[in-house]
């Protein structure tokens, strides 16, 4: 199955979407309140083992059936798809469980802990005929999509690079450590931007915390020349933490025109677009440029190097709560028959830059070579 199609097998558009939440913790309140919050309202069970987590979600929305197990809410006649915000280990398992039950899937990332989960996942997606999506937030969010227009109209020029810093003090991990945890989200969003999949990972990380769960990493990726560019090897490099004074959320992409800062954290000014860059201003025969002042620049070969400096535009967008952008998006992909953004294609990718990132990790940083050949 490729992206931007669902399973041969699909007979569900036209349904109504009626949806079970697994997993009432941390992130699962946040799923909860989004879905109920959604016009006619998709959520109608909610599922955790923890019945003080259950009793507050009660509390907030007494028109829901509550369970206590998944076995539970999948039994329910009603509930036809799930929403899972379980623990990264049992993604595969409860996914698995829920297609083979029919119902249409939503997972948190990752979709689950490895890419053979995850094409195990595809072909029951496939086999039922039922959507599967993966928690990729950030490619749902109006601020990145903006970007990513600018970058496919032309408006950048040539991407040159990108890089992106995700930084906290905590939430600290103990089941996974902060590659899996932080890094898929920017994984998906330079995928994403660049347009391409990565054929080189290296992951540089520490475990300062607790021994063997790193709480810091540095990842390169690095990607093919763009079509019609210098023919230098573009890169994104991610920058993860657990443990900084900072809360960071922010994506820079730099291109041959325009550069663009994207920063999550700062509403005002959450995208930055600077008219800057480094022009090759060609040189006459006599070994000046014909209209440019700045003589004192050094002369490389035909060209010269010159920095331009143009306008700061900050735009004023027009920004919904991604997460809200996310889960209208599962329900119309339930009722319309229309293909995830963020599919379980998408999903495998991002595990598959990890399990590079991984491999890595216990090499010392030596760069991994990723084979999408088998994708």
């Amino acid at each position: 199955m490729t992206e931007g199609s669902l399973p041969a097998g699909n007979t569900h558009a036209g349904e109504t979407a009626r949806v079970g939440v697994v997993g009432a913790g941390y992130w699962g309140p946040n799923l909860i309140r989004n879905l109920a919050e959604l016009p006619r309202s998709p959520l109608v069970a909610v599922a955790d083992r923890d019945p003080a987590r259950l009793e507050y979600a009660r509390a907030r929305y007494p028109h829901v059936r509550f369970y206590s197990e998944l076995e539970e809410l999948l039994a329910d006649g009603e509930v036809n798809a799930v929403v899972l915000a379980t623990p990264a280990e049992l993604h595969e398992r409860h996914a698995l469980a829920a297609l083979e039950a029919g119902k249409h899937v939503f997972v948190e990332k990752p979709l689950a802990t490895s890419s053979a989960g995850c094409r195990r996942l595809m072909a029951a997606a496939e086999a039922h005929g039922r959507v599967l999506m993966v928690g990729h937030t950030f490619l749902h969010n109006d601020a990145v999509r903006w970007v990513k227009a600018r970058i496919d109209e032309g408006d950048l020029g040539d991407v040159l690079y990108l890089y992106s810093r995700r930084l906290n003090l905590g939430q600290v991990r103990q089941d996974i450590n902060v590659v899996w945890n932080l890094a898929p989200h920017d994984i998906s969003i330079m995928l994403y931007l660049a347009g391409q999949r990565p054929d080189r990972v290296a992951c540089h990380g520490q475990a300062f915390l607790q021994k063997g769960v790193e709480d810091v990493a540095f990842l390169t990726l690095e990607f093919g020349a763009a079509p019609g560019g210098t023919g230098a090897r573009r890169a994104a490099h991610i920058h993860v933490s657990w443990l900084d004074p900072n809360k960071v959320r922010e994506v820079v992409v730099v291109g041959s025109r325009k550069m663009v800062v994207y920063d999550d954290v700062d509403a005002d000014h959450m995208i930055q677009v600077y008219d800057k860059g480094v022009d090759r201003v060609p040189v006459q025969a006599g070994g000046a440029a014909a209209s440019d002042p700045r003589e004192r620049l050094e002369t490389f070969g035909e060209f010269k190097l010159w920095l331009r400096w143009g306008d700061l535009t900050i735009p004023k967008l027009r920004v919904a709560e991604p997460l809200r952008n996310e889960m209208a998006h599962f329900i119309q992909c339930i009722e319309t028959g229309q293909a995830p953004i963020t599919g379980a294609l998408n999903g495998l990718e991002v595990v598959r830059v990890l399990e590079a990132a991984d491999e890595s990790l216990r090499a010392g940083g030596a760069p991994v070579e990723i084979d999408w050949s088998a994708t």
